[in-house]
């Protein structure tokens, strides 16, 4: 193999690595717009809409704070607190517990969130999109 191969193949083999080992600049807040919940029980499973739970269908998540927000005015005043477990280049890992339910959330990267929680006998999943809530308060102006 050529020195000039054996650079390439290097480079190529490397990327990867240097890439991954970049810290992501994760924002102090986001927004999030979730869809439609799904809902299991010893029973099954099944789709239901976040209003028949009386969820929100838009938060704000304070990263920093460890709060998470309802942002619509039918949920005003609600707040959940979280931890982040943990924070990488590409995830958010975040838990919480409260009311008696137990949650756990991943934010990635791409602004996609997925959601979780149980009680006893049920748990329910959520999944949203999140954009940094500086974007959009810049895009007011």
């Amino acid at each position: 193999m050529s020195t000039r191969s054996c650079l390439a193949a290097s480079i190529l083999f490397l990327a990867p690595l240097t890439a991954a080992g970049q810290t992501l600049d994760w924002p102090a807040s986001v927004v999030c717009a979730f869809s439609d919940a799904t809902i299991c029980t010893p029973e099954g499973c099944h789709q239901a809409a976040l209003d028949t739970l009386d969820l929100p269908s838009l938060i704000r998540l304070d990263l920093e704070q460890g709060v998470m927000h309802a942002v619509t005015p039918e949920h005003t005043g609600r707040t959940s607190r979280f931890e982040v477990i943990d924070r990488s280049e590409t995830k958010i890992v975040m838990r919480g517990y409260e009311n008696g339910r137990a949650f756990t959330g991943v934010l990635g990267e791409p602004g996609t969130l997925a959601l979780s929680a149980a009680v006893e006998g049920t748990t329910f999943s959520v999944f949203g999109r999140c954009t940094d809530l500086k974007l959009i308060v810049d895009a007011g102006k």
